[in-house]
């Protein structure tokens, strides 16, 4: 798991061969405002979900992790908090679902705490179950974010 802030996207092209094109499509739905939809890069290999919502309540967020894909978090306005912990620690609370590639799991409360404001994004690989869209402080705002999977 990942925090950072978009200027420093370079330092993680190493860590995959796609993320250049992920944080290229990043700055080019920002250029362009892109509205909400799910936008295809390159296939099933790549592709975005631009989203806008607000804020949940930490009860009303789920806690999920992906085997297929690896996730780019990206906030372009609005902030929220992410969770994340281990896959090795988690409690499973559904069967994976392969068609949408999510597994929810239980919440941890020693679980990393990320903010993420807006020009910040989280990275998620496999072992990071994460817990999105939640809230900062009790105070529910409009979040307009940018998803990108990355397949592995």
């Amino acid at each position: 798991m990942v925090f950072d802030n978009l200027k420093n996207c370079e330092l993680y092209y190493s860590l995959h061969p796609r993320f250049r094109e992920g944080f290229d499509f990043i700055k080019k739905a920002i250029a362009e405002n892109l509205e909400a939809g799910k936008y295809e890069i390159d296939g099933k290999e790549l592709w975005a979900s631009v989203q806008e919502y607000t804020s949940k309540l930490p009860s009303d967020a789920k806690a999920e992790a992906h085997k297929n894909y690896i996730d780019i978090q990206y906030i372009v306005s609005g902030a929220e908090v992410i969770e994340g912990f281990d896959i090795a620690r988690a409690t499973p609370k559904s069967e994976y679902n392969d068609v949408k590639d999510v597994m929810f799991y239980e919440d941890d409360a020693s679980a990393t705490k990320g903010i993420l404001n807006a020009d910040e994004y989280g990275i998620f690989f496999p072992n990071d179950v994460h817990k999105p869209g939640m809230c900062l402080n009790g105070i529910q705002n409009t979040v307009k974010k940018i998803v990108v999977k990355v397949k592995i």
